[in-house]
């Protein structure tokens, strides 16, 4: 059908060698590499207090 996307199914008997221009799909063989990390707090700066209460500078702390 004209317009109908083409959905590939257990039942589909065509070549698939050739192109269907459908969007990228993730599988075992996908040569992407991992996601790229999502901070979900905001980064501490060097020269921030500490987080741990201590009252140093973290880079004097903890990123030491």
């Amino acid at each position: 059908m004209p317009g109908h996307e083409h959905v590939h199914g257990p039942d589909c008997d065509h070549d698939h060698d050739h192109d269907h221009h459908h969007g990228h799909v993730h599988g075992p063989d996908c040569d992407h590499g991992p996601a790229p990390y999502v901070r979900t707090a905001p980064k501490i700066g060097r020269n921030d207090p500490c987080p741990c209460g201590s009252g140093k500078k973290y880079k004097k702390c903890c990123d030491a």
